[in-house]
């Protein structure tokens, strides 16, 4: 090969490596795929397939593919999301055709199902049912939320938070202001201003000492921090902030990533902190069953990451 071919050559090689340089960097943040168009006045997350949306005045319930299954006749504040089954809508649970269930039984309020018990208002008081819709531990408490992988569900007594089992038996005594699910053996609790975490057994494993905190996923934390601007950052289980302190908002992982805000514009990250979708939404929800409903000005729809 003569010099000016070695010199081609090289120029041709140069190229390739500035161009697969190029592809490198862009490819190391995902470029979202809108799979359901930006259309809905609200959206919440896919559970057994299905999603609830709001369009006006009304919600219903679409699939991954943006269809229609439950059509828009709910006009009620919220719909719930299906678990096991069932969707607690307006006053009553419905099935995936849209028929109300335990003969039409009506509750105030009602959370999903977890377990096979899902946490229902009647008389003003919370207690829980099972997917006959028979109470197996009977309304007595002023709010409930849902049992979380430690078999323990929070309960409000007496304007305080504690835990109870799926028998109604007082595990973790009322003595929090508020109180969270478990979740990865750790549940997030405050006492007197401050956010902290606890085990199964009621000890602190993690000192209150945030000024806000969400559930544990993939070992790690959301927590937040009054004294800098961008409060949230995420703790791991040995109280150290892997993620420091430099987003506005942030909410749990979930399948990996982990929906966050800087300077009001919300994207989502990976375990290491590394944006795969840098801020460019008005708002997130996290992802579930692989899409993300997100919202572009006063429209919601969802993305593949």
């Amino acid at each position: 090969m003569n010099i000016k071919g070695m010199m081609r050559r090289a120029g041709l090689c140069a190229l390739s490596a500035a161009l697969l340089l190029v592809a490198g960097a862009q490819g190391a943040q995902k470029t979202p795929r809108v799979v359901i168009e930006y259309r809905y006045s609200e959206a919440r997350d896919f559970h057994e397939g299905l999603a609830a949306v709001r369009s006006g005045d009304a919600w219903g319930y679409i699939d991954n593919l943006g269809r229609t299954v439950l059509p828009f006749i709910y006009r009620v504040p919220e719909a719930g999301d299906f678990s096991e089954g069932l969707a607690f809508v307006g006053d009553r649970y419905i099935d995936v055709d849209g028929k109300p269930a335990f003969a039409e039984k009506i509750f105030q309020g009602g959370l999903p199902f977890s377990r096979g018990t899902a946490a229902v208002q009647l008389g003003g008081q919370w207690g829980f049912i099972d997917l006959t819709g028979k109470f197996v531990i009977p309304p007595s408490y002023e709010a409930a939320g849902p049992f979380g992988e430690e078999g323990l569900a929070p309960v409000r007594r007496g304007g305080l938070w504690g835990y109870i089992d799926v028998t109604g038996r007082l595990r973790i005594p009322h003595q929090y202001l508020h109180a969270e699910p478990f979740s990865e053996g750790l549940a997030a609790v405050e006492v007197h201003g401050r956010w902290g975490y606890i085990d199964s057994a009621g000890r602190d494993l993690i000192v209150p000492r945030y000024d806000g905190a969400g559930m544990f996923r993939y070992g790690l934390a959301p927590v937040k921090s009054l004294t800098n601007y961008r409060g949230w950052g995420f703790l791991n289980k040995r109280k150290r902030m892997v993620l420091p302190y430099r987003y506005n908002a942030a909410m749990p992982f979930s399948e990996g990533l982990a929906a966050v805000a800087a300077d009001a514009r919300w994207g989502f990250i990976n375990v290491r902190g590394e944006w795969v979708l840098p801020g460019q939404f008005d708002e997130a929800r996290p992802l579930s069953e692989g899409m993300a409903a997100v919202r572009q000005e006063d429209k919601w729809g969802y993305i593949r990451p």
